[in-house]
């Protein structure tokens, strides 16, 4: 077979495998942000207190948060395309699972089902457009798929009401859950964990742009895979990046931005929702633009500009909040989900960069296990804690103890800029 005859059969594959992963994925942002939309019907119809609604959202971080680093290990062992099906087949169970439960403790394992699920979901993507693209094609790729996948946190919103309020939201989950096994028929009959299962070479080696071959390796132990990328500088500075803007994003877009709106600013659900939205879609954005951007200026510069706008709209904000306008506080949450997103493609992309392609699996795993933990995780109880300490449990929460809070978080985004500025100076553009 002549090389262009390979080059036609491998885009055959590409595409349709691309598509699928980008459908898988979108169930993950959708699955995280549908509590706050859905969280008053399940508070009235299971009974719940504030307490273990609280708990409901923990549970879903952490399990996303501990599985990712496990979730990647064993897709570099099994392969992308067993895992996505598992997954795919595991977010389903654990979406009918939560439709149809009575007691409190099923509704906690179906959530953590679907959130360890949906950290594989995320896993094998990465995994198939590292094995299915070159290495220059994979930054604007991974920026449309993470920004296709964001379409899902606007789905979570307006959407997801508008389907409960016609079908209720246990029907609702109940039919989430069998899109979520029509997809795993659409993995098992069209997605392939890498070329060299259909008989083709490598894109790098077809592009003539693969580095020189290595001699097969042996099987080894966990901590002789491990030690390439855990004793890596540049890949902890490359997490220790994600875990400011990570947890910086999230507290705004998983829990705390509508209690921000609606306790500082006493703005009603609709008001709440649109600019809840209007972030959605800036994080949609953010990542189709920054695939680009990483192609064009190279992936830190994409980091380090992206974070530094992050910063910049963040500050404004803080210093400000006691009077921003609704205007104002669009154009300020859009930009938090747009640089978010931004920055974490650009993030993604030099992990790429750093790994090779049968590690990328096991090292997004373990750095995104990382942000989430003690990203996401932490500081959304560190929020608490502030918010809690300075309110006395006195409602409506008072702006001082947002205000705390968010020059806590704006730390977190100057290590960030930090590790980006570093960054630049080691990782190839």
């Amino acid at each position: 077979m002549s090389t262009a005859e390979m080059k036609a059969r491998l885009k055959k594959y590409q595409w349709p495998m691309y598509v699928v992963v980008i459908l898988a994925y979108i169930l993950s942002p959708f699955s995280r942000g549908a509590p706050a939309i859905m969280g008053p019907e399940l508070i009235r119809d299971m009974s719940l207190d504030a307490a273990q609604f609280g708990l409901l959202g923990l549970s879903f971080f952490w399990t996303y948060a501990l599985s990712n680093a496990p979730a990647g290990a064993a897709i570099d062992k099994i392969g992308p395309r067993r895992g996505l099906m598992i997954s795919l087949l595991l977010t389903g169970i654990g979406s009918l699972a939560f439709s149809i439960a009575e007691a409190f403790w099923v509704v906690i394992v179906g959530r953590m089902l679907v959130s360890m699920a949906t950290a594989g979901i995320f896993i094998c993507g990465i995994k198939i457009m590292s094995s299915w693209f070159t290495v220059k094609q994979f930054p604007q790729l991974n920026g449309i798929f993470l920004g296709m996948g964001a379409v899902g946190s606007v789905l979570a919103t307006g959407p997801l009401q508008f389907m409960m309020n016609s079908l209720g939201w246990r029907t609702s989950f109940a039919a989430i859950a069998a899109v979520c096994v029509v997809i795993a028929v659409l993995a098992f009959l069209i997605v392939r964990s890498k070329p060299a299962d259909v008989g083709l070479p490598t894109p790098d080696e077809l592009a003539g742009e693969a580095p020189p071959a290595k001699p097969a390796a042996e099987k080894t132990d966990w901590w002789t895979e491990m030690k390439p990328i855990i004793t890596q500088k540049e890949f902890w500075f490359v997490t220790l990046f994600f875990l400011g803007v990570t947890s910086s994003g999230q507290v705004i877009a998983s829990l705390w931005g509508g209690v921000l709106l609606s306790n500082v600013y006493g703005f009603d659900k609709m008001t709440v929702a649109d600019i809840m939205t209007v972030m959605a879609v800036g994080m949609v954005l953010g990542s189709v633009v920054s695939g680009s951007a990483c192609k064009k200026f190279g992936m830190p510069a994409v980091m380090l500009g992206g974070t530094i706008a992050f910063l910049s709209a963040w500050v404004y904000m803080v210093v400000n909040l006691r009077s921003l306008s609704v205007f104002e506080l669009k154009t300020v949450y859009f930009l938090i989900g747009f640089c978010q997103m931004y920055a974490v493609v650009g993030a993604f992309a030099a992990i790429r960069q750093l790994v090779p392609a049968e590690k990328v699996g096991t090292a997004v795993g373990l750095s995104n296990a990382c942000a989430w933990l003690f990203g996401a995780g932490l500081f959304n109880q560190i929020w608490g804690l502030i918010i809690g300490n300075i309110s006395k449990g006195a409602t409506p929460f008072p702006v001082a103890a947002f205000e705390v809070s968010m020059w806590v978080q704006a730390a977190a985004l100057s290590c960030s800029v930090m590790c980006a500025i570093y960054l630049t100076r080691r990782v190839k553009g």
